[in-house]
């Protein structure tokens, strides 16, 4: 019988690379207190470029697409969707819109995360939104070559609704008993509930909504300003292979919780780090957009999106950052290099 212990994680061994990445995290939250009040303008581009990116990001992991204009008006509702990828891209903008806006009123519990579903495929035709699953299913990793593999066989259909109430219960208790960091229980919530894969479909993106709805509730925001969603994207086979080393057990009460969350404590301070890096970066407000661009470049060593110019250059607007790279072609001082979503830009000399 699965049991959920949030009272020891099942006798969690928090190892020094997991609490060296907690302080980290602390001292740069610390850091990023108040900045929201003074740099208002800066923080307004940030959000809205997360948006995008969390909202594009969190699809594509389950292979949903759409061209960057389309997604880019979706997310701001200046379209409809015109085919089912694009109704469950809209889908996750508004559960994404609804959590920004009102997470201290929305209780973690069953209630809950049926209706966010609810609302996560409520463009689509579902018929299954805001149910928990009435077939078993499994996870299956999908690899690049186009293989697959089981990689975890979830609790029956029938011990769903129970499971998932008695997750959210215990996981509430514990954020009162503050016997773990705060933040060390968003992320076991999280892996626990992946691991029961409540539903039939949506539970890879409900659990990327529910890890932002948990953190901000546990003030750690982050993910308002730097899209967390992105940086799983970016790392997914390393996201995969946490999920099975945590899953070993799980149904016998076993299972180590560690290497998940080692996983998520390093996406959570990368994203801490991002924001620090853009933050700083628009501090030097009297350079001009085309030295910052150069000067982005060049501290990336690599080449970069237009979009991620404009994610790492908040002191500026979008048509701002598209005249500066104008002129900077212009000038030879950058080169274009791909076409359409791969189109970057590198500098010369």
């Amino acid at each position: 019988m699965k049991n959920f212990d949030y009272q020891t994680l099942n006798h969690l061994v928090i190892s020094p690379e997991m609490i060296n990445k907690m302080n980290q995290i602390f001292e740069l939250r610390g850091k990023f207190t108040g900045l929201n009040k003074v740099k208002t303008p800066i923080l307004d581009r940030l959000v809205e470029v997360a948006k995008i990116q969390s909202t594009d990001s969190s699809n594509r992991i389950e292979g949903i697409y759409t061209s960057d204009t389309r997604l880019k008006q979706l997310v701001e509702k200046k379209t409809s969707p015109h085919n089912r990828s694009e109704a469950e891209i809209s889908g996750y903008r508004d559960v994404l819109e609804l959590i920004h806006e009102s997470y201290p009123y929305i209780p973690v519990s069953g209630n809950t995360i049926l209706t966010l579903h609810k609302r996560l495929l409520s463009f689509t035709e579902s018929t299954w939104g805001g149910h928990f699953k009435d077939i078993n299913n499994q996870i299956i990793t999908q690899y690049a070559d186009g293989s697959t593999k089981v990689r975890f066989t979830p609790p029956a259909a029938h011990m769903t609704p129970t499971l998932i109430e008695e997750l959210c219960t215990d996981y509430n208790e514990a954020q009162q008993l503050n016997k773990f960091p705060t933040i060390l229980l968003c992320g076991a919530f999280i892996f626990d509930f992946v691991s029961i894969h409540p539903f039939r479909d949506g539970n890879g993106r409900m659990s990327r909504l529910l890890m932002l709805l948990t953190l901000y509730q546990s003030k750690f925001d982050v993910g308002k300003y730097i899209s967390i969603e992105a940086l799983i994207e970016k790392t997914k086979a390393d996201y995969y292979e946490s999920l099975e080393n945590s899953s070993t057990g799980w149904h016998e009460n076993t299972n180590d919780y560690a290497p998940f969350l080692n996983y998520f404590l390093s996406v959570v301070l990368q994203a801490y780090r991002e924001l620090n890096e853009r933050i700083t970066l628009s501090e030097q407000d009297k350079l001009p957009a085309e030295e910052l661009i150069l000067q982005t470049l060049q501290d990336q060593l690599k080449p970069l999106s237009k979009s991620e110019l404009i994610s790492l250059i908040p002191t500026y607007s979008k048509k701002t950052i598209e005249r500066a790279l104008l002129e900077l072609r212009e000038a030879n001082k950058i080169q274009m290099t791909g076409a359409g979503r791969s189109t970057k830009y590198i500098l010369l000399g």
